[in-house]
């Protein structure tokens, strides 16, 4: 009887048999050799070297991938204005698709240039009516330090405020903006080619997953993305414009300049997670005392906008948006870091429907499934699976 033992090396006997002389017998181990390539070790730093490359690839080809990244965004909004002109009927008949897309297409950039424009002309304004708020802040940070009794307080105030460079800030956003309007062709270009390429995308999706029913799970995974994805754009979309618009009306209240500027900043900026509402409730308030040399604006500002952001992102957007997103909020913050790192305010604005797709991605694959895992607030990815014979999810229509 021959025993083993399951290790790199292996005990064998030979069995013992009284017409065989004793010096017959032998006891000895065969040695079984294990790659390098097999090892775990091997896969970790294989891993690790790809995730390496693929940082490089986004850091420095970063200004190739950006418009990239826009013209995606703008095909998958045309997608979505898709779904609401499609409700439009010509006796009785919808429009054909071509129509809708193309109609799409020109509002989206319409709404986008006109944002553009307004920023670049407000900003412009800003500037030219920098020399009279500097004036009304001097005197304001003289003001404060009279009041607190601080000898040689406003100099330091002063000199804190004139190393801000705000002129040199307001001329670089004005700069980078009005650049954003040469791009804008490139960015529409890389539009109509995905929506060119769109037509034949299921059927290279066909030939390229030839295996029974794998198209079908691939074409399924692609609907739960989309349906994810669209979601959380369409409920972050009517929640920002409402903050939006609410602000407006306490800005237009309270008389602060530009209201309309600091409405569209904290319409984008809210769909940066956390820090993104902050930020927007901020710079309008900051403004303020820029603009009236007295804190109680800021006080007003600062107080209801804010309020207004705590209401609607703790009660009226959890409601509407459920748990789709599952997302774990130390990864959306580990997220919102790396992607602002590596694509600047564009990749804070992308990074949950980036780590959103990841993490319905991970989840259909046993070798992932534990990264999906730690992404999820709850550890739950049941309902993130594309099962056999389960029903289709939202087509991308």
């Amino acid at each position: 009887m021959t025993y083993k033992r399951k290790q790199a090396s292996t005990l064998y006997f030979i069995p013992f048999s009284p017409t065989l002389p004793l010096a017959n017998y032998k006891i000895g181990f065969k040695m079984e050799e294990k790659r390098f390539t097999d090892s775990a070790l091997f896969k970790v730093f294989i891993v690790t070297f790809l995730i390496g490359i693929l940082i490089f690839f986004l850091i420095y080809f970063k200004d190739l991938l950006k418009p990239l990244a826009l013209g995606i965004l703008f095909w998958y909004l045309i997608k979505a204005f898709n779904g609401f002109i499609g409700k439009l009927k010509i006796r009785g008949n919808p429009l054909p698709i071509w129509i809708r897309r193309t109609i799409a297409l020109i509002i989206i950039v319409l709404l986008v240039q006109l944002s553009i424009e307004i920023v670049v002309s407000n900003v412009g304004q800003m500037m030219t009516n920098y020399p009279a708020y500097q004036q009304t802040l001097d005197s304001f940070l003289a003001g404060l330090g009279d009041k607190l009794g601080i000898e040689n307080i406003t100099e330091w105030l002063q000199k804190q405020v004139g190393e801000l460079n705000i002129q040199g800030f307001l001329q670089g956003v004005l700069t980078s903006t009005s650049s954003m309007l040469g791009n804008m062709f490139l960015l529409i270009i890389y539009t109509i080619f995905l929506l060119l390429e769109e037509s034949a995308f299921a059927k290279k999706i066909t030939l390229m997953f030839n295996a029974p029913g794998q198209a079908h799970k691939i074409d399924r995974l692609l609907g739960q993305i989309y349906s994810s994805t669209n979601k959380y754009v369409a409920v972050k979309a009517y929640v920002s414009a409402l903050t939006g618009i609410l602000s407006y009306i306490v800005l237009i209240i309270v008389g602060v300049d530009f209201a309309f500027l600091w409405a569209l900043l904290i319409f984008a900026l809210n769909f940066i997670p956390y820090v993104g509402s902050i930020i927007a409730t901020i710079l309008p308030a900051v403004f303020s005392i820029v603009q009236f040399g007295t804190l109680w604006p800021f006080v007003w500002v600062f107080g209801i906008i804010m309020t207004i952001q705590t209401v609607i992102g703790n009660y009226i957007e959890p409601k509407v948006m459920g748990k789709s997103l599952n997302l774990s909020p130390l990864v959306v913050l580990i997220a919102l870091s790396f992607w602002g790192y590596v694509w600047d305010l564009l990749g804070m604005l992308l990074s949950v429907p980036i780590t959103s797709i990841m993490l319905i991605i991970f989840a259909q694959f046993p070798a992932t499934r534990s990264i999906a895992i730690l992404l999820t607030e709850n550890g739950d990815i049941e309902s993130l699976q594309i099962k056999d014979n389960e029903p289709e999810t939202q087509e991308m229509s």
